[in-house]
């Protein structure tokens, strides 16, 4: 079981937890984040969870490209070996954006709170969707589509988008066309501090060329 750093509300080192005790209890813990665009052709991935990834029920939303824990004494640089872990892409953490911190707590289910402070980033990548080997088995596949087909999704003026699919099966990745809704997405996200409207926006303005204090 992995241990994790634990903080107080301050964020302020306060000791160690196993990760599944840090969300039982509610303890503040710290996540890594990044949302994959390509500057290019001005599109974003979105990564769909494996089945059974969660211990409470939670559909088959297309959530933020990569998110994990940190792991207890790993610095902020280090959360790098998620993407490396998720999408199989040897990138460093220099070829990240951070674009800030989020301090959220929300409760999911009765045994599940997080109480996170999440950092934040872009990850540029100049690549076709079918050049992401998608190297966890925990991720059932990736879905790109038009930066600002995403942010009139997450922002309510229409309600599906196209886009295109890698999704995992028994021999391979299948790349198919299909369409993204808004239904897809997860409602957390779209309520509260609309988590997918500010990332998205955020790397609209990199697409644009803006580097400096491009926060979420």
């Amino acid at each position: 079981m992995k241990t994790i750093d634990i903080f107080d509300d301050r964020y302020e080192h306060v000791g160690t937890a196993d990760k599944k005790q840090a969300h039982r209890d509610g303890l503040w813990h710290r996540t890594f984040s990044a949302l994959a665009i390509n500057p290019t052709t001005r599109r974003i991935v979105l990564q769909k969870k494996a089945a059974g990834r969660y211990s409470f029920d939670r559909p088959d939303y297309a959530d933020i490209t990569v998110g994990g824990h940190y792991e207890a004494g790993e610095s902020i640089e280090q959360g790098i070996r998620e993407v490396h872990e998720e999408l199989g892409l040897p990138v460093t953490y220099t070829d990240l954006h951070p674009i800030g911190l989020r301090q959220t707590v929300v409760t999911l289910a009765p045994d599940y709170i997080e109480r996170e402070f999440q950092h934040w980033h872009l990850l540029p990548l100049d690549i076709d969707l079918d050049a992401i080997p998608l190297a966890d088995a925990e991720v059932a596949g990736l879905v790109d589509l038009d930066v600002d087909h995403a942010i009139a999704l997450a922002e309510g003026t229409r309600t599906d988008a196209p886009a295109r699919y890698a999704t995992r099966t028994d021999t391979g990745l299948d790349h198919i066309e299909g369409t993204l809704t808004r239904d897809d997405l997860v409602p957390n996200y779209l309520r509260t501090d609309q988590l997918y409207l500010r990332t998205f926006v955020a790397a609209r303005r990199y697409c644009a060329g803006e580097r400096d204090h491009l926060y979420w």
